[in-house]
């Protein structure tokens, strides 16, 4: 298992370091953190190897360190990020924040698919648009105040992306044929060219552009 690029900055352990991967952008419950579907759950190729109650330690550990706070909802318990806590990520991870993008998919009430994405940068905005949603969408864009896209990392401006289309879920075998055709054009398309990042796996294809 090839684990991402760390910087060795602090003294953050290397499990304590993939535990803070899947926290640096939302505040998670203990559940949602444990080994077991890991990967799958964050969309990252590694993971750490706590037990539950190894689990438990670190994260008691990270809140004894002011790395972790928690906040409580409806009772229930979530983890999330400090400002100290983002500073010691950011150390370790050399995030390049002006690549970075997160976007979101919602069903409209003409059961259409509604995608936005927002992004740091305008340009990175406009790739994310160009790659990743259908040509025939309906596409808007805007600009807009920073509503904590990272709650603890402050931007200046967001700007977003619209993107409405209609799904298609019953092909015939030629219509099945051809779409498969398209999409693995797009995705080799999207990671020949992809210029953004929205987890620290795929962070790591921008980490040589700043190591320097």
């Amino acid at each position: 298992m090839k684990l991402p690029f760390r910087s060795n900055a602090t003294s953050l352990l290397e499990s304590e370091l993939i535990v803070l991967d899947a926290l640096f952008d939302s505040a998670c419950e203990f559940q949602t953190l444990r080994n077991t579907g890991f990967r799958v759950r964050w969309n990252l190729p590694y993971s750490h190897d706590l037990s539950d109650e190894n689990l438990q330690c670190t994260l008691d550990s990270l809140l004894d360190r002011e790395i972790l706070t928690t906040k409580t909802c409806e009772h229930r318990k979530y983890f999330l990020f400090t400002s100290n806590g983002g500073k010691e990520w950011s150390l370790e991870r050399r995030p390049d924040w002006n690549r970075y993008c997160t976007e979101r998919y919602k069903t409209t009430s003409q059961n259409r698919t509604l995608m936005s994405v927002a992004c740091v940068s305008e340009d990175i905005r406009n790739d994310f648009m160009r790659l990743w949603t259908p040509q025939t969408a309906n596409k808007r864009s805007a600009i807009i105040s920073d509503c904590d896209l990272i709650y603890w990392h402050p931007f200046e401006a967001l700007y977003v992306g619209l993107a409405t289309y209609r799904e298609k879920y019953e092909w015939s075998p030629k219509e099945f044929e051809v779409h498969v055709k398209e999409e693995e054009q797009r995705w080799a398309s999207i990671r020949k060219h992809r210029t953004w990042w929205r987890n620290v796996s795929e962070l790591q294809r921008f980490i040589n552009d700043q190591s320097g």
